[in-house]
């Protein structure tokens, strides 16, 4: 007889036990086939992954369940005080109810639990709703994890319990990722990744900081940035375990062996980066730590070869490796070859035990470490007050087809689906004491021998994750983007992608930033996305800054959906003003040649004038210089300038144009006209019968004389076109100079005035 069909012969019929035997069968083949993929891909029962939703919690004797009913999540609760705890009324719970709604807001998404032992069974309890986060149980065990005014109740209902609004400031219950608890501690596991502390012990901080028991403690790195990207996360007496999304492990607290060498003296009050340790050729996907308070922490890892590696100290022979010594130390990590196939692991250290537990892919459940009250399913470690150590992990039911299980307090649980009656039921071997078994008949202290239970209570309960929590992932980052006025952005990319949506995900982005599903097209400021099946796959979005005015952009990328805690990413974005042309200066000359042409800009710091030969487009003749000197040119020339930011690079919207001209030849013109007179007669005025004409810049005249018509001298004030002589008293020669500030005199043609002698009379 096979495990797989024991299992169901204590279960169910013949005939279901058939049916469970195809089922099986058909899981194990699916495994043979899938084995080298990884846990994720491993096939769960449930059809729930335990690895990311904790849906049960056993602390001691009180336990609390969260399960699926017709497509909604309900909370049970059983055991000792869960009347209490649940109720505010005293006394236990003997068999799974429901927890009332209205003790709660919100959708159950995650329960966690611890205890610190006793026969009264004292335990601190924490409910995860989609809108609150309730801390409650008993008062003495809640102060010695803080002394933060009015955090937890002594019941759910108590209005004490609701500690929403104690979260770590910035830190909305929306943030939350997971949380756990022990009898020292409250972790907090934000969506990014962040975690926070709030205990009474300095180590368990994580901040470096100072004993601050009323207050969170943001835990950091050994280089003071903040620990991110946390995706599982375990938590003992005395220390606390961290798997990141890029496959690091963090460790803090009691001193434990993150070096690679024993370590029974140092503690660590921040996140220290034990990566190293991790075995040469694997991946971590699971942590557990084990460690009473003030004690040495044991730490394991789940790896995707489904081994389960250990290290640390060996008490109650907690490392599985089949040592006896219980003082020994395991420096580094080093498989439990007897276990494989595994794709869960738990433990526990409640009441100082140190009990570890995994289970295969088959359903098999293994423990090992401390097996007091037959709560490693061996009928001969019966006693309450023996600590049984097990070096060795042992099949604790004997049986496969579990989908979860837990190490809980004294007491070991494991759950399957009932195929038949489609409700979770359970194996429970351990203590059982104020009705932790679940069945009010069996008062039976020690179950040595599983006994199945139900969760009927009192409809069919599932474990069925149709009202998972929906969740939205985003891969990437943004750098801060920087534009011009007027202009786009080059864009950047982040990928989404969502599980048990119920509705579209809708991507909005702030004012000035617009979205795209494509990179270079199709931009808005919101986008809808619909997943097949509430699975949206990868899907990229391109986000850019808009065309506007300059300034700063602040704001964040959203996406949400009904249910789903909504994601923010910060953008931001600097648009720069754009530089303008203040002046340009343009040149001329006379003929053929080069010229120098300028220009001014504002701001005048830090912005520089390219120079082109066209309006738009094309490269320029010359960058950065506020002037140009061009080559020979034979005619007038249009250049144009474009201010440029030498820091941000932006350009002035238009380009400017700047004139180049070449002029002609300076032409002297011509004057008339020749004279002849004698002295005492009016003369003529000598006229410009032709301008001059050409050269570069305005024209300058100036007349001249010569009495031999080759030495010429000016004449003082005569700089007009025409010139009033006066009567010289000889025969003279005159002309006209033309002239420009950049081109020498060119003088007219020349004309005479001759002077006659007066005639002499003869007698």
């Amino acid at each position: 007889m096979n495990s797989e069909t024991s299992i169901k012969q204590h279960l169910f019929s013949p005939a279901l036990a058939k049916i469970f035997m195809i089922f099986m069968m058909t899981i194990l083949m699916f495994h043979q086939a899938q084995s080298q993929m990884g846990i994720e891909n491993l096939p769960f029962g449930s059809g729930c992954d335990p690895l990311t939703y904790n849906r049960f919690t056993g602390s001691y004797h009180s336990n609390l369940y969260i399960g699926n009913q017709v497509g909604s999540n309900v909370l049970l609760a059983w055991g000792q005080n869960m009347l209490t705890y649940t109720t505010g009324v005293t006394g236990n719970i003997t068999a799974p109810v429901f927890v009332a709604t209205s003790s709660y807001a919100g959708i159950p998404y995650e329960v966690r639990s611890s205890s610190t032992g006793g026969g009264s069974g004292q335990s601190v309890m924490g409910l995860r709703t989609s809108s609150k986060l309730y801390i409650f149980g008993d008062a003495t065990n809640i102060s010695s994890i803080t002394s933060m005014p009015n955090f937890g109740g002594t019941s759910l209902p108590v209005a004490k319990s609701d500690v929403t609004s104690l979260l770590p400031t910035g830190v909305t219950n929306a943030d939350v990722a997971q949380f756990a608890i022990s009898p020292t501690s409250i972790a907090i596991v934000t969506n990014s990744g962040h975690v926070y502390m709030l205990t009474k012990v300095v180590n368990m901080q994580g901040d470096k900081a100072a004993a601050g028991p009323a207050i969170w403690h943001h835990v950091i790195l050994s280089n003071g940035n903040f620990l991110s990207g946390v995706v599982k996360f375990s938590l003992s007496n005395s220390g606390a375990f961290a798997l990141t999304s890029t496959g690091k492990i963090y460790y803090w607290g009691s001193p434990a062996n993150v070096s690679g060498s024993a370590n029974t003296a140092t503690s660590y009050n921040y996140a220290y980066d034990m990566s190293t340790q991790i075995p040469i050729g694997v991946s971590v996907v699971d942590i557990v730590t084990i460690g009473a308070s003030s004690k040495p922490n044991t730490l394991f890892l789940l790896c995707n070869d489904m081994k389960v590696y250990s290290c640390g100290l060996n008490t109650l022979g907690i490392l599985g490796l089949g040592f006896g010594s219980t003082t020994y130390n395991q420096p580094t990590f080093q498989p439990l070859n007897s276990l494989s196939n595994i794709v869960r692991i738990d433990g526990n250290t409640e009441a100082g035990l140190y009990t570890m537990g995994a289970m295969s892919s088959s359903g098999h459940v293994f423990g090992w470490g401390d097996g007091v009250s037959s709560m490693l399913g061996i009928a001969a470690q019966s006693s309450f007050t023996t600590t049984y150590t097990n070096i060795s992990p042992v099949d604790i039911y004997g049986v496969g087809g579990f989908s979860d299980f837990s190490i809980s307090g004294h007491f070991t649980i494991a759950f399957f689906t009932n195929l038949s009656l489609n409700i979770d039921q359970y194996w429970y071997v351990g203590h059982n004491i104020g009705g932790s078994i679940g069945i009010p008949s069996n008062t039976t202290p020690v179950i040595s021998n599983a006994v199945t239970a139900k969760l009927n209570a009192p409809a069919t309960i599932s474990f069925d994750c149709s009202n998972t929590q929906p969740t939205i992932n985003l891969t990437g980052t943004f750098s801060p983007f920087s534009a011009c006025a007027g202009l786009v952005t080059s864009t950047q990319v982040i990928s989404v992608f969502a599980l048990n949506l119920t509705n579209d995900l809708i991507v909005s982005a702030p004012a000035g930033f617009e979205i795209s599903l494509l990179p270079g097209t199709g931009f808005a400021n919101a986008l809808t996305l619909s997943g097949t099946g509430g699975t949206l796959t990868t899907t990229n979005i391109y986000v850019r800054v808009s065309a506007g005015t300059a300034g700063l952009l602040t704001g964040n990328l959203t996406f949400s959906s009904t249910g789903a805690t909504t994601q923010n990413v910060p953008l931001n974005a600097t648009i720069n003003s754009l530089p303008t042309i203040a002046s340009v200066i343009g040149a001329s000359r006379t003929g053929p040649g080069s010229v120098i042409i300028s220009g001014t800009v504002n701001p005048a710091i830090g912005t520089t004038i390219d120079w082109f030969v066209n309006p738009t487009g094309g490269s320029a003749l010359l960058a950065g210089s506020l002037s140009y000197t061009t080559g020979v040119i034979a005619g007038t020339t249009t250049y144009f300038a474009e201010a440029r930011n030498t820091t941000t690079g932006c350009i002035s919207n238009s380009r400017t144009p700047v004139i180049a001209t070449i002029n002609g030849t300076l032409f002297g013109g011509s004057i008339g006209s020749n004279q002849s007179y004698c002295i005492g007669q009016k003369l003529d005025t000598l006229q410009s019968l032709v301008l001059a004409s050409g050269g570069t810049g305005s024209i300058i005249y100036k007349w001249q004389k010569s009495t031999d018509n080759s030495n010429f001298v000016d004449i003082t004030g005569a700089i007009d076109s025409f010139y009033f002589p006066i009567p010289p008293t000889q025969t003279t020669y005159y002309r006209r100079m033309a002239s420009t500030i950049a081109d020498g005199a060119i003088a007219s043609n020349t004309i005479t005035i001759v002077v006659n002698p007066k005639p002499v009379a003869n007698f």
